[in-house]
């Protein structure tokens, strides 16, 4: 879950960011039957995607304005782990801003915020060492979305039963779907295999059925 929130307030071009710390409010773990759908959001997460299965849902604050769901795909010695988590992008009020500087605002605040997802991860993981990172695009909806991606190589104390897994995780985002919402990738695999094409089909066949806000 995200440990640290962004509010902006963007007034005649000029940029002021606050970034603070928040936790968690409360942590629900649900089990739904079929296709659940985040309220707050109006993503919509299947119980299937290609090869992976859904398992739980979590809410991470009471509101449900924050909640993930987790995927798996498991084949010996190939597995992945996923979870999709979506939660609101920082904030931003625009007062006689154009356009071009909104979005320059937003593409600087989706930048601070991967660098607070990047913060979880080695802090769960403090052996963990960075190994790629890139600016990444997905189009949704026929809309791109220019997002960020890192991975890490790190060690997983369990992995599918196993002990002390050499692990690759990789941790992508995208900002403001809906204009307000962050849409955010997790995947860990064995280090030996690579999961790139499963992992891309993944994020390709996963659509956002966020509401425009």
């Amino acid at each position: 879950m995200r440990v640290s929130r962004t509010e902006t307030f963007l007034q005649a071009g000029l940029l002021l960011a606050f970034v603070g710390s928040a936790a968690a409010q409360g942590l629900t773990v649900l089990q739904p039957e079929g296709p659940y759908t985040q309220a707050a959001s109006g993503m919509t997460f299947p119980l299937a995607v290609g090869d992976f299965k859904r398992d739980k849902v979590v809410r991470y604050k009471p509101d449900g304005t924050d909640e993930s769901a987790g995927y798996n795909r498991v084949e010996p010695r190939h597995e992945i782990a996923g979870t999709v988590y979506v939660f609101p992008s920082p904030r931003l009020t625009s007062i006689g801003s154009p356009q071009n500087v909104i979005e320059d605002a937003r593409a600087r605040l989706c930048e601070v915020q991967f660098r607070s997802v990047q913060k979880e991860v080695t802090g769960a993981h403090p052996d963990a060492k960075l190994v790629r990172e890139e600016e990444v695009s997905l189009v949704q909806n026929g809309v791109t979305f220019v997002g960020h991606r890192a991975s890490y190589s790190l060690t997983n104390p369990v992995f599918f039963g196993r002990r002390q897994q050499a692990s690759r995780s990789d941790a992508t985002i995208f900002c403001y779907a809906g204009g307000k919402w962050t849409v955010e990738y997790r995947f860990d695999y064995p280090d030996d295999y690579d999961a790139g094409a499963a992992i891309g089909d993944f994020i390709r066949d996963l659509s956002w059925t966020i509401r425009p806000q």
